[in-house]
Formats: C-alpha cells, sequence, structure tokens
C-alpha cells in the first residue's frame, strides 16, 4: 500500500517538478527575480539579441537621449500573444518609456507590462544625470518568447555597457551579467523542494 502510494506521489511530483520552468512566462513584467536574467528559461542563448539603440559613446550633463531597446531572435512569433520581455537596470539618470502602457517599473527596474509583452521593440528616452564625471551602469535581460504560455522555446539574453560622462577620467569596465540564480530565486527553489519534501513524508507515514 505505501509503495503504490509512493508511486503515485512520485509521478506526482515529477509532474510538478516538470511543470515549474513550464508556466506562465511573466506577460505582465518581472521584478528583482530577474535581475540575474531570465533563469527560469534556461541559460542564455545566442539565438537571441538584445540591444539598447540611440546610447551616446559619452554623455553629457542632464542630457537627453532617445534610445531603443530592441530584441531580435530565431524564435518566431505567434499571433495574438506575446512576443518578449525584458527588465532594464540603470545606475544612474532618468529612463522614461515613449509608452507608459507598454513599460512599468517593478522593484527599482524597468520591465514590460501585459501589453508591452506582445512586442520585441520599446522606446525610451534617458535623461543623464548631471555629474559628467561619472559613468553609468545599463544591464539588459531580454526574453524572445514564442507566446505558447510557458517557457518551452523561449530564448533570451543579457547586455551590459557602461557610459561615461564627458569628464570621466576612469577606465570604462562594462558591468558583468551572470545567470546565476540570485538569493529569491534560491529561496523559491529551496521553498518548493520543501513543500515537496513534507508532501512527501505525509505520503509515506
Amino acid at each position: 500500500m505505501h509503495f503504490y502510494r509512493f508511486g503515485v506521489f512520485f509521478c506526482l511530483v515529477v509532474a510538478a517538478v516538470s511543470g515549474l520552468p513550464l508556466t506562465d512566462s511573466f506577460p505582465t513584467g518581472i521584478g528583482s527575480m530577474a535581475d540575474n536574467g531570465c533563469v527560469c528559461h534556461g541559460s542564455q542563448s545566442n539565438a537571441t539579441e538584445v540591444a539598447l539603440h540611440g546610447l551616446p559613446i559619452q554623455f553629457e550633463s542632464s542630457q537627453t537621449y532617445a534610445i531603443t531597446l530592441s530584441l531580435e531572435s530565431s524564435v518566431e512569433r505567434t499571433t495574438n500573444a506575446s512576443h518578449g520581455g525584458f527588465r532594464i537596470l540603470l545606475s544612474e539618470g532618468l529612463l522614461e518609456p515613449e509608452n507608459n502602457s507598454l513599460v512599468q517599473v517593478i522593484e527599482d527596474g524597468w520591465t514590460h507590462t501585459l501589453v508591452g509583452s506582445a512586442m520585441r521593440t520599446w522606446n525610451f528616452t534617458w535623461t543623464a544625470p548631471s555629474d559628467n564625471t561619472s559613468a553609468v551602469d545599463f544591464v539588459v535581460h531580454g526574453n524572445a518568447v514564442n507566446g505558447n504560455g510557458n517557457s518551452m522555446g523561449d530564448m533570451w539574453n543579457s547586455f551590459g555597457i557602461q557610459i561615461p560622462g564627458s569628464q570621466y577620467v576612469g577606465e570604462r569596465e562594462n558591468p558583468q551579467v551572470s545567470d546565476e540564480l540570485n538569493a529569491e530565486q534560491y529561496s523559491i527553489l529551496y521553498g518548493g523542494i520543501l513543500v515537496l519534501l513534507f508532501f512527501l513524508y505525509r505520503t509515506l507515514k
């Protein structure tokens, strides 16, 4: 009897664990959970190229720049479904979306909205900081999705760049992007494992 119950539970656990990365791919935006990338979609892939167009080589004090975030990917689009998403982290300056219905701020980072997930390009205005002796770091994680309602077949990548001010005298070092799990992601993973172990214990008891 215990063996039968364990077998049933084991199948349920396998199905649940297998389904974890297949859940909806955050079409309404993503917070700090994605500060290290879209790790719920596996490792980074060169099948998706993330780019910020319009950034200056050097910025001038309080100058505004029109920039565009774009995702170029081999991932095919599905009609009337999500096509992409992103998370932008910015060290200094003011970033404003061209269309507020497409972009939002969640946990100190910019990300897509549900409406904004239906595209792969987003337009912004960046106002540089007044201190042109500083340098600004941009980190962008972009995910090209196929709109099938889960993470299978989606491809993501990251992009990091440092823009120095016109009077900056230090060395230019682009920020490092990482696909390692952060503390929040580890807590979710370990929490899920503990829940599964608890139910396993109750099943075998």
